[in-house]
């Protein structure tokens, strides 16, 4: 009986392994507001190129036929820390990024990607990001943003969910996952 209890254990050993091959998302960007405007904060882990875009995320057709409605961005970086008021103008050096730059288009498919220009209320968006690695995404609707104080930002805890904690807080548990 034993010996049959032993087997079991080592048996998911192998699988352990192969899962953890992908590096995990980590917390590395985030929202801030200033001037009353979201702002997409991305730690970059001094990488040399980096990704920041926000996506509508209301899941409204059927999977496969949505309209990807997005923007992003992306460049070197000029610092470890890059903070981009979302649909306004790209840092220098850093470029909008079009239907190519979606990973659909890069995997030989052709989606419908339509440029998101504006924020409407009842809407959730997703802010993404990626330099060494993918970033955990954070959803946020317009109603989130006042919640948001001037030395804050609202972060993700966990994949599924986020918090408004001090920008400090975010930078040093960010700088921590690099």
């Amino acid at each position: 009986m034993r010996r049959r209890r032993r087997q079991w254990i080592l048996l998911p050993l192998p699988l352990l392994l192969l899962t953890a091959c992908t590096p995990p998302d980590e917390p590395i960007a985030a929202l801030a507001v200033q001037d009353g405007q979201p702002v997409g904060v991305l730690v970059t882990c001094e990488d040399r190129y980096a990704r920041l875009a926000v996506f509508e995320n209301n899941h409204q057709g059927e999977p496969g036929k949505r309209t990807l409605i997005r923007w992003s961005i992306d460049g070197p970086p000029a610092s470890e820390i890059v903070e981009v008021a979302l649909l306004g103008q790209p840092p220098e050096g850093w470029e909008v990024a079009g239907v190519v730059g979606t990973p659909a288009a890069e995997a030989g498919i052709d989606p419908d990607v339509e440029p998101l220009t504006e924020f409407l209320p009842g809407v959730t968006y997703t802010v993404s990001g990626s330099s060494r690695r993918d970033a955990i995404p954070v959803d946020f609707t317009l109603a989130d943003l006042p919640r948001i104080g001037p030395d804050q930002v609202l972060a993700p805890r966990g994949q599924d969910s986020t918090t408004v904690v001090s920008r400090e807080t975010f930078l040093r548990k960010a700088r921590d996952k690099c």
